[in-house]
């Protein structure tokens, strides 16, 4: 690899987005690529350095302050994608998922401060900074129409710590940079994907992918009355790299958004696509009430409700204006991220299954 290439740092690499955002570097060829992982000796960390062999990897932990000064030591640009675990099957920690993105900001930037060549940050941020106020209200009707001037508040009533948390952490992104003194000054440019579907690179799913395995393993008898804006991890992808080296970009936020679907039209692609393979996906709806009284037993259910009736739209017209990406439609998304979850044995094979592109 060319020394003289810049040096960018991916957080957290091993994961959905990070791994794509690897991969649209080291295609590009003409940077060096270095990533962050909790630990080099995970099998998914493994992978990752199988898969991309001159990617260099260091171990840092965002709820630690080891290992931090290392990985962005000569960035010259930083996309600090990481972020918290989180999972449906079980309540979350809402102290540490509240703490943990702020702490998380506080390391990396103070790194990038510390390190004195990074130009530009590029920073994974979440439409739930931007919309989450609307949660904990089913069968409201929301019109307004989210822009990058939105902000989250994070005393909202039921607001979920994941949202919380991420909304103080990019709150805090922007008052840290604000506060640089003159010389150790870089620049910030944040990404605010809703939820995001498209085809894995590794065997790590994300928390978005839930509704695709949801609907395939048939979780609930019928589809609840969810809607959900979403983004294909290929245009996350291409944000991450044209924000990272497009002057205009500086300072912005970038709603990333191809459309608002309700879960009925995500189970009526599936449906006809999987349902010949062998899957049973329902296309029927669940009634609310049903869901109302699932969510004392499942926190699927709880999530589920928390949504229900809810219809967020976004403009996402920065995304395709100024960062010039057209985005992928769901058809595709959806179709592309089951086949990658059954094809990495997230989802379980059925007798019937046909790769992608395989005749019948």
């Amino acid at each position: 690899m060319n020394d003289e290439l810049p040096l960018v740092l991916v957080t957290g690499a091993s994961g959905f987005v990070a791994s794509h955002v690897v991969a649209g570097l080291v295609a590009e060829q003409k940077y060096r690529v270095r990533g962050t992982v909790r630990s080099s000796t995970s099998e998914t960390s493994k992978l990752l350095k199988e898969t991309f062999p001159d990617v260099e990897l260091v171990e840092a932990d965002l709820s630690k302050d080891d290992g931090w000064k290392e990985a962005v030591a000569g960035c010259a640009y930083v996309h600090h994608v990481a972020s918290p675990i989180i999972t449906l099957d079980e309540e979350p920690d809402r102290e540490k998922m509240i703490r943990l993105p702020v702490e998380g900001i506080e390391r990396v930037f103070g790194a990038c401060v510390d390190a004195g060549t990074v130009k530009r940050v590029v920073l994974t941020g979440t439409s739930s900074a931007i919309s989450s106020g609307v949660l904990g209200n089913p069968g409201v009707a929301h019109d307004h129409v989210y822009t990058s001037d939105d902000w989250t508040d994070p005393e909202s009533p039921k607001l979920p710590p994941y949202e919380i948390g991420k909304t103080l952490a990019e709150k805090a992104a922007w008052e840290f940079v604000k506060n640089l003194e003159d010389g150790k000054k870089f620049e910030l440019v944040v990404t605010s994907p809703v939820v995001i579907y498209g085809p894995l690179i590794l065997n790590r799913a994300s928390s978005s992918h839930e509704a695709v395995g949801v609907l395939l393993r048939r979780d609930f008898p019928a589809v609840p009355n969810v809607a959900a804006a979403f983004v294909d991890v290929r245009d996350v992808k291409k944000a991450h790299l044209i924000a990272m080296i497009k002057p205009e970009a500086a300072g912005k936020r970038y709603i990333l958004c191809s459309d608002t679907v309700a879960m009925t039209e995500i189970a009526q692609v599936l449906a006809k696509e999987f349902n010949p393979q062998g899957y049973n996906v329902s296309v029927h709806r669940l009634p609310t009430f049903v869901l109302w009284f699932s969510k004392f037993f499942s926190q699927k259910a709880k999530v589920a409700y928390d949504y229900c009736g809810t219809f967020i739209r976004y403009d996402n017209s920065p995304m395709k204006n100024e960062l010039g990406i057209e985005p992928i439609g769901i058809k595709e998304s959806i179709i592309e991220s089951a086949y990658s979850l059954i094809d990495k044995g997230i989802i379980p094979k059925k007798p019937g299954y046909r790769k992608q592109g395989a005749e019948e």
